[in-house]
């Protein structure tokens, strides 16, 4: 956490007009990630600036984003404001935002037995 924020602090040094975030939460307790989700957002406000953040915690950045989009499947898959994406009729956009174990994105994969496993093509 203290990494982060003096890194953060040597960046606004430069007085920019954009600062990228690279999965600034991983990692990051509840109590600290609730921190740098404010300080970003207070950055923004007192400063002016803008911020793209690329993470993997939907529920932090749909809670300071003005404009979210959605990369899977080599593309764009939503783009929006976290509301226009909350009502999004794509089951794709869904299954990120909830974190849906079932869509279209499958996670059950078939495991091979193990006698398979073990001896392959040799039975």
């Amino acid at each position: 956490g203290m990494a982060r924020r003096a890194a953060l602090a040597r960046s606004i040094a430069l007085d920019p007009e954009l600062i990228m975030y690279d999965e600034p939460f991983a990692g990051q307790d509840p109590i600290s990630m609730g921190v740098l989700v404010k300080l970003i957002k207070s950055l923004n406000e007192v400063l002016g600036l803008s911020s793209l953040i690329v993470t993997h915690d939907v529920t932090e950045v749909m809670s300071i984003a003005d404009h979210v989009i959605i990369i899977a499947e080599q593309g764009v898959i939503g783009s929006g404001t976290p509301e226009q994406m909350r009502e999004h009729e794509s089951p794709l956009v869904q299954q990120f935002l909830k974190g849906l174990s079932d869509g279209p994105v499958p996670f059950h994969y078939p495991a091979q037995t193990y006698a398979d496993e073990l001896l392959g093509e040799q039975q």
